[in-house]
């Protein structure tokens, strides 16, 4: 078993890539009109000198952190890509999103599909590409910061004086148009103000979409890529894929 997992090259390791996401092409016996692809990072812990295992703070512990990829809609898995333990630049994130993006589109191609991940995956390359695509889209988190808080300033405010005076957990929504310096092209920015006796808990995401409410847009339209906890939960319980007990990257 050594032998023939140390035999394969990186060459190798794309074509059963490619065939998890033609099962998942597969798994449709028609085009949908809508996809969603879930896409996160998560800690898949080494226990001895693997290669391009790195410590990560956040975990406490040497790790790799493989990509996982699900249809949000369906559950089905599209693809997971074992990754050493760092976060890839938003120009990495960019690149691999536009290659599955547009071989999904040589498939389907008048299905819908929205990029929905954290605030690691609000790539400005992804975002001003999706700008001369159709029916391709994104909903992600945002980092927050001093220009976003002034232009959220007004509700933010406003829901820490309801709350002062009501003493009642306050959530409130706001939508704005929003350009980095960075940007090609204003963005729709969504901002959730939480306000309760564990202080202010402030959340912004980013996306193209324009045609639903700010509430379902990040409760419905965000929120849902939590059940994707639960797929990775299952994918490293059932099939072990936490497992990597080779020497060599490429093996595990």
């Amino acid at each position: 078993m050594s032998r023939l997992e140390n035999s394969v090259t990186r060459n190798d390791l794309f074509r059963p890539g490619k065939c998890l996401v033609d099962i998942f092409i597969g798994s449709y016996s028609e085009a949908p009109s809508v996809i969603i692809l879930d896409c996160t990072d998560t800690n898949n812990d080494t226990c001895g000198q693997q290669g391009l295992a790195l410590f990560n703070k956040y975990y406490n512990d040497y790790c790799y952190m493989p990509l996982h990829i699900y249809e949000g809609l369906s559950g089905k898995q599209i693809t997971t890509i074992l990754k050493p333990d760092r976060r890839d630049k938003q120009a990495n994130i960019a690149r691999l999103l536009q290659k599955l993006v547009l071989y999904l589109r040589a498939q389907w191609p008048k299905t819908k599909i929205i990029v929905r991940g954290d605030s690691h995956f609000a790539s400005k390359d992804f975002m001003d590409w999706t700008g001369g695509e159709n029916n391709v889209g994104f909903i992600t988190g945002l980092t927050g910061n001093e220009k976003l808080y002034e232009l959220a300033r007004v509700n933010i405010e406003s829901a820490q004086r309801e709350y002062n005076q009501y003493r009642k957990p306050v959530k409130r929504y706001h939508s704005f148009m929003y350009k980095a310096q960075s940007w090609e092209n204003h963005q729709r920015v969504i901002v959730k103000v939480e306000v309760s006796e564990m202080g202010t808990n402030i959340r912004y995401i980013v996306t193209d979409q324009h045609d639903h409410s700010t509430r379902d847009l990040y409760e419905k339209g965000y929120c849902a890529r939590s059940s994707m906890e639960m797929r990775i939960k299952d994918h490293k319980l059932y099939l072990t894929s936490d497992r990597s007990s080779c020497t060599r990257f490429t093996a595990n």
